[in-house]
């Protein structure tokens, strides 16, 4: 069996794992060749060849790939340059050089919305289309608020164009269906998903819209504990000595400035207010884990920033611990079989409820009315607001 599996991030690749390893349980006996296709990953700068060669990195020391291929955004902007000028059997026979086969029985897929994912969706459309969710295994539809889309269209003025224009724009329109049914461009169709295997289906108050399977969080957990072997044993065990008998309080940042919510100093400035908001041990270490598409230098300002509030700040910024999940660093160095200390979680993104699910650690979710209103751009205040509402709503539902 040919499967094809796609990912767009590390926590999402360990989600897409544990949805395989559901199959296959529903599969016995069979045997698979595999074909990992990385893209959309959405970091800043130079960061995303850096993440990219990380994935690359957990793939290979958990399965056997007959191939891995990492699809860049300058690729995916070529291709869609080409759609309205080539046969949709070019287009795909580009796609199949890229992934490295022609067919496949199953692909599985983060999302079917994105240019990326319709695009795979389309050129392998007689595979089984396998959604596995976002995050830890959570359906989002593209008008999610937690994925940032469409929130405010609906308020949008529609204006009727001058009859000339109209004329003009149905004729285009019927210019491009003739091409389409002449085979000379490609229009990439909405295609739905076959079924879905979540760990949290509707969490966040959606309903997948396919027939799905719920898969175990004993599953994720599995996957997670798989890549402890990226961290360095040595390491581990001198952190661990460095924190023993220290309150640790442990800052879960998003890539908020980078999506253009607000500025890089106003998202400083903003989890300042939150941190200082806290009631925190004025001895507590402060560990910062960055989102894997953070700036490498906001996490540098932002620590230079907290200097004034913690004796200590540990920056996960290396590589090997920026892009590693960080359910990875906390089962394996901090969670309280292993370490007995207070910990304090303080998470800004869904990032919390994996903590809760897979540890029973609750966390302190978002940065409250007062911060998102003083600093977060005017038309992104009130999506921020119900994204902090449907997370502590969500932490709630979650059955440790």
């Amino acid at each position: 069996m040919k499967r094809i599996i796609t990912c767009q991030g590390s926590v999402q690749f360990v989600t897409a794992l544990s949805a395989l390893m559901k199959r296959e349980q529903e599969q016995s006996g069979e045997s698979y060749e595999n074909y990992l296709v990385i893209y959309d990953l959405y970091a800043p700068g130079g960061q995303n060849e850096q993440f990219a060669a990380f994935l690359k990195t957990m793939a290979a020391s958990v399965y056997e790939w007959n191939q891995v291929t990492y699809i860049t955004p300058e690729q995916f902007n070529t291709i869609a340059q080409q759609l309205d000028s080539s046969s949709p059997k070019a287009i795909f026979q580009v796609v199949y050089e890229w992934v490295g086969t022609t067919v496949a029985d199953e692909i599985y897929l983060c999302r079917n919305w994105q240019f990326g994912s319709q695009l795979l969706i389309n050129a392998y459309q007689t595979a089984t289309k396998i959604c596995y969710g976002d995050s830890i295994g959570i359906y989002f539809s593209e008008t999610s608020a937690i994925v940032g889309y469409g929130a405010n269209s609906s308020s949008m003025p529609r204006t009727v164009p001058p009859l000339p224009i109209r004329i003009r724009l149905w004729a285009a329109v019927e210019w491009h269906r003739w091409k389409e049914r002449l085979g000379f461009k490609t229009v990439l169709k909405d295609i739905p998903f076959d079924v879905g295997y979540f760990v949290l289906p509707n969490i966040m108050g959606e309903e997948p819209p396919m027939p799905y399977t719920l898969v175990d969080r004993g599953h994720l957990l599995s996957v997670f504990q798989q890549f402890s072997n990226l961290l360095h044993a040595e390491w581990v065990e001198q952190l661990r000595s460095s924190l023993a008998e220290r309150s640790i309080v442990i800052l879960l940042t998003s890539n908020f400035s980078e999506a253009g919510r607000l500025s890089s100093d106003q998202e400083i400035q903003a989890y300042r207010k939150l941190l200082l908001s806290q009631t925190i041990d004025p001895d507590a270490v402060l560990i910062i884990k960055p989102h894997p598409r953070d700036d490498t230098a906001k996490i540098q300002n932002l620590k230079i920033a907290l200097s004034d509030v913690f004796s200590q700040i540990i920056t996960l910024t290396n590589p090997e611990l920026f892009f590693l999940p960080f359910e990875v660093f906390f089962q394996t160095v901090l969670h309280r079989d292993q370490f007995n200390t207070e910990i304090r979680v303080i998470a800004v993104s869904s990032a919390c409820l994996s903590l809760k699910l897979l540890f029973e650690t609750p966390s302190t979710i978002g940065f409250g009315d007062a911060v998102v209103r003083m600093f977060f751009k005017l038309d992104q205040i009130d999506d921020r607001l119900e994204v902090e509402r449907m997370l502590r709503k969500a932490l709630c539902h979650i059955k440790a």
